[in-house]
C-alpha cells in the first residue's frame, strides 16, 4: 500500500529540486565549456533589445551598434535571437568561405501565412529547394542572359516613350518596364497596361508581400502567432485579414499567368506532368518576378537612381557627356556600348550602394554550430549585414569605383545581391537580369532625358528632401522630376 502522507510529497519535491539543479548545472557547464557569444547590447527580460532598435528601420540601429560592439553582434528581439553582420569581410568569411554552414534560411510562420513558402529564396535546404533550383538553372543560367538583351532594350525604349508622354507617372513606368521584359521572357506574354489581368495579379501580390514583411509586423506575428489564428471578422484581426488577401493573391500569381500560357499552347500541347513538377514550375515561374528580385529590386533601385540624379546634377551631366562622346546623339546606347561607358557603370554601382532597397538582405541561418573569431555561433541563428566600408557613405559619388589610373575597380557592388550559395535566387537569374536591366535603363534614360528639381510659380527650385518608405523593401518617394 502506497504512503500518501507528507513523506511522498517531500520525495517529489526533493526529486524536482534535484532535476532543476542538475539541469541548471548542465546548462552552466555547456555555456562555460564553449566560447562566448558575440558582444551586443544588454537585453531586457522578455523584451530583449526591442526598445533599443528603430522598429521601422532596424538597419540604422545595427549600423550604429558597430562602433560599440564590432562587426558581429548578438541581439535578441522578444524571443528571437539574431546575429548581425556589419562587415563585408566577415560576410565573405561566413557566407562565402563557410557557405556550407551559413546558407540555410530561418523559417517563419509568416512565410506560409503570406503565401511565400513557395519562394525559393526563403526555402530551407531540401528536395523542394533543389527542384526549384534545377528549374531556375535550366532556364536562366548566366550564359542565356545575353539572349534576353533585345527584349530588355525594347522594354527600355517603350519606357522612355511612356516617360515622354507622362513624366509625372515615372514610378509606374519603371514598374511596367520590369514587368514588360520579364513577362515576355518567362511567359511570352505582353504587358499591355497596368490593369491587364496578368499584370494586376503580379503587382497586387507584390504590394501585399512588401506590407506583410515589414520588420515590426513580422516580429509581432512570430512572437504572438495567435494573431494569425484569429477569425477574420474579429475586431483588430488586421494580420489575419492581410494574410487571407495575400494567400488569394499568391494563388492568382501562380495560376493566372500559367493558364494564359496554356491557352496559347493549344497548337503544341505540353506533355502531361505530375502534380509536383507542375506545381514547381508554376511556383518557380511566379517567384522569378514576384520574389524579392528582380521585380522589386529593379523598380525600387530605379527610383533611387532618379532621386540621385535630382540631387546630383553634376553626376548626371558627366554621364551624359560620356554617352555623347562614346555613343553620339544619333542613336541610343545598347549593350555593346557598356564596356566603353565606365562612368555610367559607376553610377549603377553607386546607386546600389547609396541606398540599398533591401537594406537587411534576406536572413541566413546556420545548419550547424560554428566558432568564428573566438565567438560561438549556435545552429539555426539568423544573420543580416550592412556595408560600411565606403568613406562619406551618405554622399552619392560614382568616382569611388575608379582606380587612380581611371579604370573601374573590382568592386561590382555584389552587396546588393547577397552572399554565398543563396545569393540572389537566384545567383543564376536575378543578379544578372537585374544588373543588365538597370544598366540599360540608366544608360538610355541619361541619353534621352535630364531630370531636375521642379520649379515653383516664381521660377525657383523646389527643395527635395529625400524620404524613403519603411519595411523589408525600401522605396524612394520624394522625387520632383522634370523632363
Amino acid at each position: 500500500m502506497l504512503d500518501n502522507g507528507p513523506g511522498l510529497y517531500l520525495y517529489f519535491a526533493i526529486s524536482g529540486l534535484v532535476v532543476a539543479v542538475l539541469s541548471y548545472c548542465r546548462k552552466y557547464s555547456l555555456n562555460h565549456s564553449r566560447p562566448p557569444l558575440p558582444p551586443g547590447p544588454t537585453p531586457l527580460p522578455v523584451l530583449g533589445n526591442v526598445l533599443s532598435v528603430d522598429s521601422a528601420r532596424p538597419w540604422l540601429s545595427f549600423n550604429a551598434w558597430r562602433s560599440t560592439y564590432g562587426d558581429i553582434i548578438y541581439a535578441r528581439f522578444l524571443n528571437k535571437p539574431v546575429l548581425v553582420v556589419n562587415s563585408e569581410e566577415v560576410a565573405k568569411d561566413l557566407f562565402d568561405r563557410r557557405s556550407s554552414i551559413y546558407s540555410d534560411r530561418p523559417q517563419s510562420i509568416v512565410y506560409g501565412a503570406f503565401a511565400s513558402d513557395f519562394n525559393m529564396g526563403f526555402m530551407p535546404y531540401g528536395n523542394r529547394w533543389r527542384l526549384h533550383r534545377r528549374i531556375f538553372h535550366q532556364a536562366f543560367h548566366q550564359a542565356v542572359i545575353p539572349a534576353h538583351h533585345d527584349v530588355q532594350l525594347r522594354s527600355a525604349h517603350k519606357m522612355l516613350f511612356n516617360l515622354l508622354q507622362d513624366p509625372s507617372n515615372y514610378p509606374s513606368h519603371f514598374q511596367m518596364f520590369t514587368l514588360t521584359f520579364m513577362l515576355s521572357i518567362i511567359y511570352d506574354c505582353e504587358a499591355k497596361a497596368k490593369d491587364d489581368h496578368v499584370v494586376h495579379a503580379i503587382t497586387r501580390y507584390g504590394e501585399l508581400i512588401v506590407d506583410g514583411f515589414a520588420p515590426a509586423a513580422m516580429m509581432l506575428m512570430e512572437t504572438f502567432p495567435f494573431l494569425l489564428q484569429l477569425p477574420s471578422w474579429f475586431p483588430g484581426a488586421t494580420f489575419k485579414r492581410a494574410s487571407l488577401k495575400c494567400i488569394q493573391a499568391g494563388h492568382d500569381v501562380k495560376e493566372i499567368p500559367f493558364q494564359y500560357v496554356k491557352e496559347r499552347m493549344v497548337k503544341h500541347p505540353a506533355s502531361r506532368e505530375d502534380d509536383v513538377n507542375t506545381t514547381a514550375v508554376k511556383e518557380a515561374a511566379s517567384v522569378a518576378f514576384t520574389g524579392i528580385l528582380p521585380l522589386t529590386q529593379t523598380t525600387a533601385t530605379l527610383l533611387v537612381f532618379f532621386l540621385a540624379m535630382v540631387l546630383n546634377p553634376e553626376v548626371q551631366a558627366k554621364a551624359q557627356a560620356e554617352i555623347d562622346l562614346v555613343v553620339g546623339k544619333d542613336r541610343l546606347p545598347n549593350f555593346d556600348d557598356r564596356p566603353a561607358l565606365p562612368y555610367v557603370e559607376a553610377i549603377l554601382r553607386e546607386t546600389l550602394r547609396w541606398h540599398p532597397v533591401i537594406p537587411m538582405g534576406v536572413p541566413h541561418a546556420t545548419t550547424t554550430s560554428d566558432v568564428y573569431n573566438g565567438y560561438f555561433i549556435p545552429k539555426g541563428w539568423a544573420m543580416t549585414h550592412d556595408a560600411t566600408k565606403y568613406p562619406s557613405p551618405d554622399e552619392f559619388k560614382p568616382e569611388r569605383f575608379f582606380q587612380d589610373d581611371g579604370s573601374l575597380n573590382s568592386d561590382t557592388m555584389r552587396l546588393g545581391f547577397g552572399w554565398g550559395r543563396r545569393i540572389c535566387n537566384w545567383s543564376v537569374w536575378g543578379r544578372h537580369v537585374v544588373d543588365a536591366s538597370l544598366w540599360i535603363v540608366i544608360a538610355n534614360f541619361l541619353a534621352f532625358f535630364s531630370v531636375h528639381k521642379a520649379l515653383d510659380e516664381h521660377g525657383m527650385e523646389i527643395p527635395v528632401v529625400p524620404k524613403f518608405t519603411t519595411g523589408f523593401t525600401v522605396f524612394a518617394n520624394s522625387i520632383c522630376a522634370g523632363e
